[in-house]
């Protein structure tokens, strides 16, 4: 495999599409240490906020939920490495940014279903300013399965656009619809441990549940974020652990 073209091809089909699947991206060295980190991150925040709901955590390099600085200094040399943030930098070409991390797995509750949705509705805004952000930003998850995933499935090209008619009415549950309801021209995106999916939060998308998913999402944007957040959350690395990093430069923060 020609791993410049696979880059090439990739970067031009998320330009496009608004994703892509770069498939066995990673060894099963390279996931190993992370993954049981991240997995028992993941399982102190589902005890500090239980909900059957649930579908993801959040902020999971918080000291909150990975205490130990070698456990931290694992998991940031991992976020900015050079073989992750150099693909980032390709895909953003701007100046680029981490700004969370988050891990998908399958709800409790039995009538949770796969759901419709676009990242900025959940940003507190007017739908004029989603509009504007989404010309105006670019945020990319970059999933990593540590077991295999059923997949998210994408309307292509709709990180570029605004709804469709069926598609808003469905998203936004408009007239009677509801957004567990399928979509045409949807595109189902499974993922196997080693491989890496790259996608716009700006898509209308949505996980499938099933099997053992564990899927954790690196979010890289072309803005940094408020250092006010980074006092909230504290997901962002320590100055003794930035010094020992690849790529530093990904954890600067503004100033409210």
């Amino acid at each position: 495999m020609n791993p410049n073209k696979t880059v090439s091809d990739g970067n031009e089909s998320l330009l496009k599409n608004g994703y892509f699947l770069y498939s066995n991206f990673f060894s099963s060295e390279e996931l190993k240490k992370v993954q049981k980190i991240f997995l028992d991150a993941n399982s102190k925040w589902k005890t500090r906020f239980p909900d059957e709901n649930s579908v993801n955590s959040a902020y999971l390099t918080s000291s909150d939920f990975c205490a130990a600085e070698s456990d931290r200094l694992s998991l940031f040399r991992f976020i900015s490495s050079n073989k992750i943030v150099k693909l980032a930098k390709s895909i953003i070409q701007e100046k680029t940014y981490f700004l969370n991390t988050q891990l998908f797995f399958n709800p409790i509750s039995p009538n949770k279903k796969n759901y419709w949705h676009r990242d900025l509705q959940y940003l507190g805004v007017s739908e004029e300013e989603q509009k504007n952000i989404l010309k105006r930003t670019k945020v990319f998850h970059f999933r990593i399965p540590f077991f295999p995933d059923p997949g998210l499935e994408f309307i292509p090209g709709s990180h570029t656009r605004w709804d469709n008619e069926e598609e808003y009415e469905i998203r936004m549950e408009k007239n009677g619809r509801k957004n567990y309801e399928n979509l045409p021209s949807s595109v189902l995106v499974p993922q196997n441990p080693g491989d890496l999916l790259v996608f716009s939060a700006h898509l209308i998308h949505r996980g499938i549940y099933g099997e053992e998913r564990h899927s954790l999402d690196i979010l890289y944007t072309n803005f940094p974020d408020k250092r006010s957040n980074s006092k909230m959350f504290r997901q962002f690395p320590e100055e003794s652990i930035l010094s020992k990093l690849e790529n530093p430069e990904i954890f600067e923060q503004s100033e409210d």
